[in-house]
């Protein structure tokens, strides 16, 4: 089978895509998969990370509020169409299948508009502009929640769960407390704003830190963002009295 995959922005998106990925892979070894996603987002990383072909498109959200910036989005959303067409017409996929983030609009808009069998994946309850977008024009609508059935037509809404579970619920616990030198039986706290972080969790953490170092009994693994991760960083390394282990 050959499979086109486009999702990005942020790892709520990409992880159920290179999920979806890895199980086509397990099941049918000899399938070849094309990622494509933006320069930009976490996927021009994680993606080629995983041995995955990747190409990109240049695209950028619509803004929600009335803004000229969303006049350039059209013409990057028309551009990315016309180099997505191109990229579906050589690969020769037997399907395409968008996770959201902005990057899968052209995508799988193209794909459908090429008579490709199409689907998107929805990880949220409410959905996001783009699978809202898509959802009239693919064949199939995955969906994590019964929530969000409502959103989308009924005819082709599946209930299916998060691909990025089931690798969850098969990890090994005990491995990962190894690679994290964190004593087996030790209660973890895991502090964490999604993939690329958040800002005011970060803050409110920040304050919480010289608490955290009176509760020597927990771990806390605090994941900050790659943004925000040397400056919280540094402001854990000012703090003199924290005498809990500094992972973050």
């Amino acid at each position: 089978m050959k499979m086109i995959i486009s999702g990005g922005g942020t790892g709520g998106h990409i992880y159920p895509a290179l999920a979806i990925a890895r199980e086509v892979l397990r099941r049918e070894p000899d399938s070849q998969i094309l990622y494509i996603g933006t320069k930009k987002g976490l996927e021009s990383d994680l993606v080629p990370k995983e041995n995955i072909p990747f190409e990109a498109v240049e695209i950028t959200g619509f803004k929600r509020s009335l803004s000229f910036e969303n006049v350039k989005t059209i013409w990057r959303f028309i551009k990315a169409t016309k180099r997505a067409k191109k990229l579906i017409a050589d690969f020769k996929p037997d399907v395409v299948v968008g996770t959201g983030g902005y990057v899968c609009g052209p995508v799988v808009y193209a794909a459908s508009s090429l008579k490709v069998p199409t689907l998107i994946h929805e990880q949220n309850v409410i959905p996001g502009l783009t699978n809202k977008f898509l959802s009239r024009y693919t064949n199939r609508i995955a969906v994590s929640f019964s929530g969000s059935a409502e959103y989308f037509p009924k005819g082709k809404t599946v209930v299916t769960g998060n691909p990025r579970a089931t690798e969850v619920v098969r990890a090994d616990g005990e491995k990962g407390l190894r690679s994290l030198q964190i004593p087996s039986g030790k209660k973890v706290v895991l502090i964490v704003g999604g993939s690329r972080g958040a800002r005011a969790i970060n803050e409110a953490v920040s304050e919480m830190i010289p608490l955290i170092g009176n509760h020597q009994e927990y771990h806390f693994i605090y994941v900050t963002g790659e943004v925000h991760y040397q400056g919280v960083q540094d402001q854990i390394q000012k703090l003199a009295s924290f005498p809990g282990k500094k992972q973050v």
